[in-house]
């Protein structure tokens, strides 16, 4: 490896390994249809699993906080808002002792195409953040019957929760170019712009907007649950093979990763703007591609979320 490229590796791998976290993948709104979501494939075909996740999360140390979220429901209605509130706890507990903010992503570079940078091939396999790990173990725990209930009970929720993140394609893959030589970190460097009107918003946020940001009451989530349900139900999302173990997960990182090429970074020809007032206004196309990818991978991911009970608490 030449000087000049050592020098541009040690500078993306600083980057890429830095402290400061991605923003959080998907809104609360976005967490919660996934949590949603799992619920009814659960009811529908695994219930006493669900009666299982009750049982666990009665012994969660941060219980007051879901018992505030969930007065006033009852039955079933009380249950889908408690995996709702599972799927999104971990963003809820950041800054607290709970929090693991390497955890939520696993990302490697896009290089871009319009905009090359020159690196060494070896970067190209380097990965930041620990969400895979983090899953094994947090998988591992809730599958180990004779671990600590109150283990359990945040083992689960972060299980939830890093299945909906990895489904988030900028949780995957972020752009390296001359304008971002160290990356755009996860899009968050780069600003967009969803119209003329519309004010910059970085492009990490505008994608984990996809199916609306933080308005997170019961009718906003229903509305989008009932209509992702009839939409996309799970026998439509051929990605789905039942599957969740820690390979599995691994294969949805690469799903995200080739989205966040194609997708996101549009066959790695498109990025944003360094500065805010130089964002540029998206195309009609391309906030077409940010609802359809967006949908369907909010839709995986509370079906993955099933799959994911399934695997650590079937017999």
């Amino acid at each position: 490896m030449s000087t000049k490229h050592r020098a541009v590796a040690g500078l993306v791998a600083a980057a890429m390994t830095a402290t400061t976290p991605p923003a959080f993948a998907w809104s609360n709104q976005g967490h919660m249809v996934t949590g949603a979501i799992a619920y009814d494939d659960l009811a529908r075909s695994s219930p006493a699993l669900v009666a299982e996740v009750e049982k666990i999360m009665a012994s969660h140390p941060d219980h007051a906080r879901f018992e505030k979220a969930l007065a006033g429901y009852s039955g079933q209605a009380r249950t889908r808002r408690l995996f709702e509130q599972m799927a999104r706890w971990p963003d809820d507990a950041r800054g607290g002792s709970f929090d693991h903010p390497a955890w939520h992503y696993w990302l490697r570079l896009v290089p871009s195409r319009t905009d090359p940078i020159t690196l060494p091939p070896r970067m190209l396999a380097l990965t930041a953040g620990e969400a895979a790990e983090a899953y094994a173990l947090n998988l591992a725990t809730v599958r180990d019957a004779y671990a600590p209930a109150a283990e359990r009970a945040v083992a689960l929720c972060w299980v939830f929760h890093l299945t909906g993140d990895v489904q988030q394609p900028l949780h995957a893959g972020h752009l390296v170019s001359k304008r971002f030589p160290l990356s755009d970190r996860a899009g968050q460097s780069a600003f967009v712009r969803a119209n003329v009107v519309a004010a910059p918003v970085n492009l990490h946020q505008f994608w984990d907007d996809a199916i609306g940001g933080d308005e997170d009451g019961d009718a906003n989530v229903e509305a989008v649950r009932q209509r992702l349900g009839g939409d996309l139900p799970r026998a439509d999302l051929n990605e789905l093979n039942g599957k969740a173990d820690a390979a599995a997960f691994r294969d949805w990182a690469e799903e995200s990763l080739a989205l966040a090429r194609s997708a996101v970074y549009q066959d790695a020809a498109f990025e944003g703007a360094a500065r805010p007032e130089a964002a540029p206004i998206l195309t009609p196309d391309y906030l077409l591609t940010r609802k359809r990818v967006g949908e369907r991978r909010i839709a995986l991911g509370g079906h993955r979320i099933a799959d994911a009970v399934r695997a650590a608490l079937a017999p």
